[in-house]
């Protein structure tokens, strides 16, 4: 009966492992990094890559892209508005998201001529 107990227990044991692991697996280490003026590096750790979708503020999907582990966006391209990017596993859920707001500021200076 002990033997019977042990190897129960051992399973179960071995159960809550390979759970936990698959746990781990589906909340992948994920960052989205600003590296300059409208620069976003994207990192994810996952073997099977991720999704980048960027919306604007109407919700509508502007540019999405498959990554490997590592990509640089330059959002230089964007328009003045509100936008949000997500980063999506093989599952399509949201590992990550980041929103941001591009507005150009227009300087104006007076310089006093002799």
């Amino acid at each position: 009966m002990k033997k019977y107990t042990l190897a129960a227990l051992f399973l179960v044991a071995s159960m809550s492992v390979v759970s936990a692991a698959n746990g781990a697996e589906l909340s992948l280490p994920v960052n989205i990094e600003s590296v300059g003026k409208l620069k976003y590096m994207v990192s994810v750790q996952a073997k099977a890559g991720a999704t980048v979708i960027i919306y604007d503020a109407e919700n509508n999907e502007i540019h999405k892209e498959s990554i490997a582990s590592k990509k640089l966006f330059n959002l230089a391209g964007l328009a003045d508005g509100s936008y949000r990017m997500e980063v999506l596993d093989i599952r399509k859920n949201v590992l990550s998201s980041k929103s941001f707001t591009i507005k150009t500021e227009v300087k104006r200076d007076i310089i006093a001529m002799n």
